[in-house]
């Protein structure tokens, strides 16, 4: 398969050579995995008994023991709010408020803090677990975007996208250790051992994948693409980092010890979040355009299924066995339950307009199957909720009547074309979707927005103010163009 994008030589970091002299085997992963999450469990169990006391100095409540399992958080970007679900019911618990924009989620290792970030803000909210409340907010800059946390969970990463850094977070004070200069970062993969960190750079023009040393705070390398990276995470051995590329309909993988892609995985039109099991056996990926999970072999790198889900599916969580999968559908506005090893859908609920990122607590666990006979066999009955919830609305046309004369913008390759447009008092510009998945025009002042576009549908605006206004697409936030009307 042709490579979509070529890499050129950048400084590998030392201590991934030594990965390369001895793999895991799958079976030692999941010893492994078992043996953290018992950890994990018995560190919440002793915080729980000595009553639990936040590193803020926040007295903190122990989390409430759930009716047969553990609670999941899902960012719901127009609602501005994160979901609290339980996990053994779909149940949602409730939505506690945070600013604009709920983009970058993470959970600490035993499960009683979640960090999210809001893109139409400056701060990282603060969320107990215990209470599901609020208890601190983290000035970071401009538009935080993705979070990640450090296997120790000592540091988390924010991903500026407003101010091009990223910004390290220490845990135990919630506080800004230092920054670090990343043109316009996206989402962030920190390896195994907790020594580097991989930066999907976005801005036009420099888009890459910049190398941390987390440890230094310092930028020590740089994989340049010809598309822009969007997710992107490491295997549970370190051995391979995958990430999606927007106009690609392959996953990338990349060994990194020497920062070069060495296969591309075909999995549909525009997948996103990419996603090894906490085991090493399945690996995950989302597939915006037509709606699907895509199972693949790791070891392989070979799609083993498909699964249908909601529309437009953002981002994926599995349980620690691996077995089971948390999908969210930013356009049917629910999650979507998938049993992996039988590559069928166990549940679906609504959780509110435009969910995205979801972490679990340890121990998370899928309901039992509902079972209703279909055709004379026994088949799973996904829990039905979903229609309650409106679907994003998408456009055919916005144009004001009376409208003449204007101009026409393509969609196409997650790009707007021509970028920058001019027209006459009174003239209307029509934008056509030609991609495979839902795109918006959003002025950056707010004044006009097309909602959702869908492919082959189109949003027309009619301008009557001079003056250059800059846009941008509110899901794919590094697609910009400007509109210019004449004096």
């Amino acid at each position: 398969m042709t490579d979509h994008h070529v890499p050129t030589s950048a400084p590998t970091p030392a201590p991934f050579a030594a990965l390369t002299q001895r793999r895991l085997s799958r079976r030692e992963v999941i010893v492994r995995t078992a043996l953290g999450a018992s950890l994990a469990a018995l560190s919440g169990v002793l915080a729980a008994s000595g009553g639990g006391v936040a590193k803020t100095g926040v007295a903190r409540a122990a989390a409430p023991a759930m009716p047969g399992g553990t609670k999941g958080y899902v960012g719901v970007f127009k609602d501005n709010t994160v979901a609290v679900f339980d996990t053994s019911t779909n149940g949602i618990l409730r939505t506690i408020p945070i600013p604009t924009g709920p983009h970058g989620l993470v959970i600490t290792p035993d499960g009683q803090t979640v960090y999210a970030s809001s893109d139409g803000a400056s701060t990282v909210s603060v969320i107990d677990t215990g209470t599901d409340a609020v208890i601190a907010s983290i000035e970071v800059g401009q538009s935080p975007h993705g979070l990640a946390l450090t296997p120790n969970g000592q540091q988390i990463l924010a991903a500026v996208f407003g101010t091009s850094q990223v910004a390290f977070i220490d845990v135990a004070t919630n506080k800004v250790m230092g920054t670090v200069p990343v043109p316009q970062p996206h989402n962030i993969a920190i390896s195994p051992d907790g020594l580097f960190a991989y930066v999907a750079a976005q801005q036009m023009g420099a888009t890459s994948l910049t190398i941390l040393d987390i440890v230094g705070m310092t930028v020590v390398g740089n994989v340049p693409l010809d598309k822009t990276p969007r997710a992107l995470n490491f295997t549970p051995d370190g051995t391979q980092l995958y990430f999606t590329l927007a106009g690609s309909d392959a996953v990338q993988a990349l060994d990194p010890t020497t920062n070069k892609v060495t296969t591309q995985i075909p999995v549909g039109a525009s997948p996103h979040h990419p996603l090894v099991t906490p085991t090493g056996e399945y690996g995950l990926v989302v597939v915006q355009g037509p709606g699907q999970l895509a199972i693949f072999d790791p070891a392989k790198d070979g799609v083993i299924g498909t699964v249908a889900v909601g529309k437009m599916p953002h981002w994926v969580a599995s349980s620690a066995d691996g077995d089971t999968a948390w999908v969210t559908n930013e356009n049917s506005n629910d999650v979507t339950v998938v049993d992996v090893e039988h590559q069928t859908v166990l549940a679906t609920f609504p959780v509110g307009n435009a969910p995205r990122k979801i972490v679990l607590q340890p121990g998370a666990v899928a309901p039992p199957m509902t079972m209703m006979p279909m055709g004379g066999a026994m088949a799973p009955m996904p829990t039905t909720g979903a229609a309650a919830m409106s679907p994003a609305s998408s456009p055919t046309s916005g144009m004001t009547a009376g409208a003449t004369g204007g101009g026409a913008v393509s969609i196409a390759n997650f790009a707007f074309s021509p970028a920058t447009i001019t027209v006459a008092p009174g003239q209307a510009i029509t934008w056509t979707n030609a991609d495979r998945v839902a795109h918006t025009v959003t002025s950056n002042d707010g004044k006009w927005d097309s909602g959702n576009i869908a492919p082959g549908a189109s949003f027309s605006h009619t301008f009557d103010q001079a003056g250059a206004t800059p846009y941008h697409c509110t899901i794919h936030p590094f697609m910009t163009g400007t509109v210019t009307v004449m004096g």
